[in-house]
């Protein structure tokens, strides 16, 4: 695998899998709209060639546009909406973020 996409790379499981994914080389682009995650968490990663895109994943074509630029050979998708009482509140856009 030589370059990846990384939805909600900035999250604490997201940076340190982007983290990984630079030890081994690959080249790594994080989609991340900044709602929970934080692009603090990055610092290093961004100093090392990790990219990060700041974008929220419900737009489809911003989406489409930046997997047609980057062009990875895998998309590990860890954004999601965590909070328990939002989904209860309003499970529509709980599945849009999180399917």
């Amino acid at each position: 695998m030589r370059r990846a996409l990384v939805t909600g790379g900035a999250g604490f499981i997201g940076s340190n899998l982007v983290d990984g994914l630079l030890d081994l080389g690959v080249e790594v682009v994080v989609l991340d709209d900044l709602s929970s995650g934080r692009a603090s968490n990055l610092d290093a990663a961004r100093e090392r060639g990790a990219e990060l895109r700041v974008l929220d994943i419900r737009a489809a074509g911003a989406v489409a546009a930046e997997l047609e630029r980057v062009r990875p050979e895998v998309v590990f998708h860890l954004a999601a909406q965590i909070d328990v009482r939002r989904s209860v509140e309003d499970p529509a856009i709980d599945a849009r973020v999180n399917f």
